[in-house]
């Protein structure tokens, strides 16, 4: 489900198209203010559009440490409906973290274009730039893997309040959005519109969360 809200929201960025670049590129206008659109509200739209893609893009890399969440509230005897909105509150606070990732990054993204923008022959080397930060970013991913998964947030599941269900939520966020740093750099550098690019990229993220085993801590959280 979050592959085909991701997709469904694909042309509204693919849309917004680019502009021709010295060495045979363009550069994606989604990291620039529309005619007239302030910066903030360039950021905003951003935010927004990235709201709508990303996060459901990412969803399934949520629901392998979600399901195992949910198994051991229920071995801990958590009613189903409590164990359910404990559910919410946690994949809630997995979506503010990749919400602010966006916020995070788009200022850089904006400062990168604006550079590339005003010096061509920087511009130039942006295609071989990009199948270096690509690659690199890739790699990266690929040999950390088994650490990342050594490091995934242990399921608490003894009375678990609310306010632990989001901090649980959050800590998961704030692993992922770490452990797709390297994947993130290949995106960005493949392009942040490339469909399959960032297709490939969620398959193999949620491959990692089916491999990974957290143990499991007894105690409140």
């Amino acid at each position: 489900m979050g592959m085909a809200s991701a997709a469904a929201a694909w042309p509204l960025m693919d849309d917004m198209g680019g502009i021709p670049m010295p060495g045979g590129w363009s550069l994606s206008t989604v990291w620039l203010p529309l005619c007239g659109q302030s910066w903030l509200a360039a950021w905003l739209h951003f935010t927004a559009m990235w709201a709508v893609m990303m996060v459901p893009m990412m969803l399934p890399a949520l629901a392998p440490p979600l399901w195992r969440y949910r198994a051991a509230l229920a071995r801990s005897g958590v009613a189903r409906r409590q164990a359910l909105s404990k559910c919410v509150a946690a994949a809630f606070g997995w979506s503010v973290v990749w919400l602010m990732a966006g916020v995070v990054l788009y200022p850089f993204g904006a400062m990168a274009s604006e550079m590339l923008l005003q010096v061509p022959r920087l511009s130039a080397q942006v295609p071989m730039l990009s199948l270096a930060a690509g690659s690199l970013g890739a790699w990266w991913h690929l040999a950390t893997w088994r650490a990342r998964c050594k490091e995934m947030p242990r399921t608490a599941h003894s009375g678990v309040p609310a306010h632990a269900a989001w901090r649980h939520g959050v800590a998961l966020g704030t692993h992922c959005v770490r452990a797709c740093t390297g994947l993130m750099a290949a995106l960005l550098a493949a392009g942040l519109m490339d469909w399959p690019v960032c297709a490939a990229g969620t398959a193999l993220v949620l491959g990692e969360r089916l491999l990974a085993r957290p143990s499991i801590q007894s105690k409140n959280a």
